[in-house]
């Protein structure tokens, strides 16, 4: 914290007059007489170095402050060199020197200063990073779905800013985001590029409005990588495949991603609703999800159809045979809903042997299959799947808020008659089919 002392009762040892310069403060050495040895800059009036025996060096001011109605002589300290440079310590000297004329505490300048640099210390990338995935908030100052967060957090989190982690968040270039967005796009993840500098720039552009820095580094950076929407819409074989890849006699009885496959298949929901499924959302036929499990932040009703709802008893009963207490439906150890997508995809890819395809592709392609195949309307569709565009979006989705729970358990009850017909498992090909909208 900076020091005032009056100047005329500190005893100076061996006073020198310097014409300062970078090389010449270098160059001075420590006293071997006396505790401490002051040089006094020539150019700078009342500026000063006191260098100790030890070799510790601080920068002082001596400045006239009013006081009881009387000017005296202060002494205020600056900075240890060569934190504060010489360049610097002319600055806070000049200012310290304006604030005693004006009348105010000429230690102020160097007080803020230090403040300044506390808390730019304090506000690490990890530190801010974490503080806004806590704090954040998207449109409608909503805070984002619990999914979003998570994988903003594994990305940020990445090995890719190590470096950075310790790194006052006011030192962050614009070349430090280059250099990152460089590394992603040489290792042909140009898809991961751009959602990286997405997520940076969420994060730059709530520090700036928090004031933790000044600028955007991100501002002005263009997306680094080719992204193309994505089409796939697979086939009656591909999904033939898939469903067949995860049949009992290609998996373990009870195998977790199987029926979290099967479910995707049949209702269209997205992926971690399906695995993060609690028994406390199903009420027989009905599966309600709440607002915060959604991606966009409305509550979903999904009618289940009957291929659903033998797998949920299947889980039902397998819990119980193991006497498991959990409010998971697809959990192994109770805690904690089914997480390990990367291995079970590979292995399914292993044994349906289709080209590439995701996930997402299940939701897609119910979507489009029921409106081509089915001939199911498009406002319906987007109803059963939770989908807020088209006909649901803006102005329209605003007011158009009506359920269409009756027409979306047709849809799903003919859904999953289509696809046990084309796997299969169906008994009878006999499918409901919306009229054709004319």
């Amino acid at each position: 914290m900076p020091t005032i002392a009056p100047a005329e009762t500190t005893k100076k040892a061996d006073p020198k007059r310097l014409q300062m310069t970078d090389a010449a403060v270098r160059k001075l050495k420590a006293p071997t007489d006396a505790p401490r040895c002051e040089y006094w800059d020539t150019t700078t009036k009342g500026l000063g170095l006191r260098v100790s025996q030890t070799g510790a060096r601080s920068w002082v001011m001596i400045v006239r402050t009013l006081k009881a109605g009387e000017w005296t002589q202060q002494r205020v300290t600056l900075g240890n060199y060569p934190a504060v440079s010489l360049a610097a310590a002319r600055v806070l000297a000049a200012d310290a020197k304006t604030k005693a004329e004006q009348g105010q505490n000429p230690a102020g300048v160097p007080k803020a200063q230090r403040k300044a640099m506390e808390q730019e210390s304090r506000d690490t990338f990890a530190a801010v990073r974490d503080e806004f995935l806590t704090k954040y908030r998207g449109r409608q100052n909503k805070r984002p779905a619990p999914r979003t967060l998570s994988e903003i957090k594994r990305v940020l989190d990445s090995d890719l800013f190590a470096d950075w982690r310790d790194l006052p968040m006011v030192k962050v270039t614009k070349r430090d985001v280059l250099d990152v967005l460089d590394v992603l796009v040489e290792r042909g993840s140009e898809v991961m590029a751009n959602r990286t500098l997405a997520y940076l720039g969420m994060l730059c552009a709530w520090c700036v409005d928090r004031e933790i820095i000044k600028a955007d580094p991100t501002d002005g950076i263009k997306k680094p990588g080719a992204e193309q929407s994505r089409a796939r819409v697979l086939s009656p074989a591909e999904l033939r495949a898939i469903w067949q890849g995860v049949a009992p006699t290609q998996v373990n009885h009870g195998d977790l991603f199987a029926g979290i496959i099967r479910i995707l298949m049949l209702t269209g929901q997205r992926s971690e609703e399906v695995a993060g499924m609690r028994w406390v959302e199903l009420d027989g036929d009905t599966w309600t999800l709440p607002a915060s499990r959604t991606k966009n932040g409305r509550g979903h009703i999904v009618p289940l159809s009957a291929p659903v709802l033998a797998i949920l008893a299947e889980r039902r009963a397998e819990q119980a045979a193991m006497k498991m207490q959990t409010e998971f439906v697809f959990t192994s150890f109770g805690p904690r809903p089914f997480s390990g997508w990367s291995k079970s995809k590979a292995r399914l890819d292993g044994r349906a042997n289709i080209a590439a395809w995701t996930i997402h592709d299940l939701r897609r392609t119910l979507a489009t299959r029921m409106a081509e195949d089915l001939r199911i309307p498009p406002h319906v569709i987007e109803a059963t799947i939770n989908h807020v565009s088209g006909s649901r979006g803006g102005v329209a989705g605003t007011y158009n808020r009506a359920l269409y729970l009756d027409e979306r358990k047709a849809a799903l009850d003919a859904w999953a008659g289509y696809v046990l017909r084309l796997v299969g498992d169906a008994e009878t090909t006999n499918v409901v089919e919306f009229a054709k909208a004319g």
